[in-house]
């Protein structure tokens, strides 16, 4: 009821409630930029902000992940549930696709300036029947597709997961359930140095793609549409309702690596979640984050920037955060209690010629007080 109610807030009502703030800023030890905020709870907004929380932006519709691009426009996922909309600087529209299916938690924008997003369908019965369960067989199953459309709205890749899963995978605890894959993220694989190795796994512009019902994320071969990698974990057991796996592009530490933010919704993960950064080709962790007090059950998002530090965003426990590879917050911000963003990622500051024309913020240090605490979520 909350977050219907906030679809009508006004700009008063908004500014009433934002509690937002930025708690530690540590401007030396940042990657400094913009963070781009979306958020599918509280208001309806995507929200462009600099290092001490100044709102630089706003774009005023609900995604639950947007994106923001270089060309100074807005890509995120419709509020009608089956859109794929862009939005300029200024909020106006100019550009739409309409998808087949329910559209949601992803959608990216290719170099190639094609768009490539989720959306969910109707496992077909002639795959129902071939489970070895009767009771299965009757559930009426979700599953994902991953399509990729032209700026003309022409098809390029579509790629069914019914028709490459056994229709008998699943959790132990979820054969009965009907969302089967839950496929939350689909991200595209940048130049690595796996593939100018040899490794034809890692091509640059194959899909990884996580399926949170599954507990694994895998790797699609577009020109086949082959499963050429695939990962369910070895590192506490196994992934947990993992999300946005993205391998770390060149450049940046611990380039060709995969982060994963893997939620550990399990009881054996004691209600801690955790990132991971993987080498995908020995499997091997190479660096993790966690602590006592770090956990979100669903959403979340993860980044490494270019300094080598690493974007978080908690999203279940409202907060986004910057952390130095050896674990030390210099930057960290919290939302207001009721108030929840499902992705969020830095910009520099002279990401595309519409940022480069801005004057840049000045950097505050900030030092408050620690700030108590919340309660964790409780799932």
């Amino acid at each position: 009821m909350i977050e219907n109610r906030k679809e009508f807030m006004t700009d008063a009502q908004i500014q009433d409630e934002d509690s937002s703030t930025v708690t530690c800023y540590k401007p030396e030890k940042c990657d400094n930029g913009y963070a781009v905020l979306s958020f599918e709870m509280g208001p309806p907004q995507t929200r462009l902000i600099d290092m001490n929380g100044r709102i630089v932006n706003v774009w005023r519709q609900r995604s639950e992940r947007s994106k923001y691009l270089e060309n100074g426009r807005l890509l995120m996922v419709g509020r009608t549930r089956q859109q794929i909309l862009e939005f300029d600087w200024d909020g106006n529209l100019v550009w739409e696709y309409l998808a087949p299916g329910v559209v949601h938690h992803d959608a990216c924008r290719l170099p190639n300036g094609n768009t490539v997003f989720l959306y969910r369908e109707p496992v077909p019965q002639e795959f129902k029947d071939k489970s070895e369960d009767p009771q299965r067989r009757q559930i009426p199953l979700q599953c994902d597709v991953i399509l990729e459309v032209t700026p003309d709205k022409q098809t390029v890749f579509e790629w069914h997961q019914y028709e490459h899963f056994d229709i008998d995978w699943h959790k132990p605890d979820r054969r009965h359930h009907a969302d089967w894959t839950h496929t939350n993220t689909v991200n595209c694989l940048p130049e690595n140095k796996w593939h100018d190795a040899g490794d034809s796994r890692f091509k640059p512009g194959n899909y990884l793609i996580s399926m949170r019902s599954l507990d694994t994320i895998l790797i699609v071969d577009r020109d086949t549409g082959d499963i050429a990698w695939k990962y369910g974990g070895n590192y506490r057991g196994g992934l947990s309702g993992q999300h946005e796996p993205n391998m770390i592009p060149k450049g940046r530490q611990g380039a060709g690596n995969i982060l994963i933010f893997d939620n550990g919704v399990e009881q054996a993960h004691h209600g801690a979640s955790v990132v991971l950064e993987l080498n995908p080709v020995s499997l091997a962790v190479e660096w993790t984050y966690q602590d006592e007090d770090f956990y979100s059950g669903f959403r979340s998002t993860v980044e490494r920037l270019p300094n080598g530090n690493t974007f978080i965003n908690e999203a279940d426990h409202k907060r986004i955060f910057e952390i130095t590879a050896e674990g030390e917050i210099v930057w960290e911000y919290w939302l207001p209690e009721t108030w929840r963003a499902g992705r969020c990622h830095r910009v520099a500051y002279d990401y595309g010629e519409r940022l480069r024309s801005l004057p840049k913020p000045a950097e505050i240090p900030v030092e408050a007080p620690l700030q108590q605490k919340r309660p964790l979520p409780v799932y």
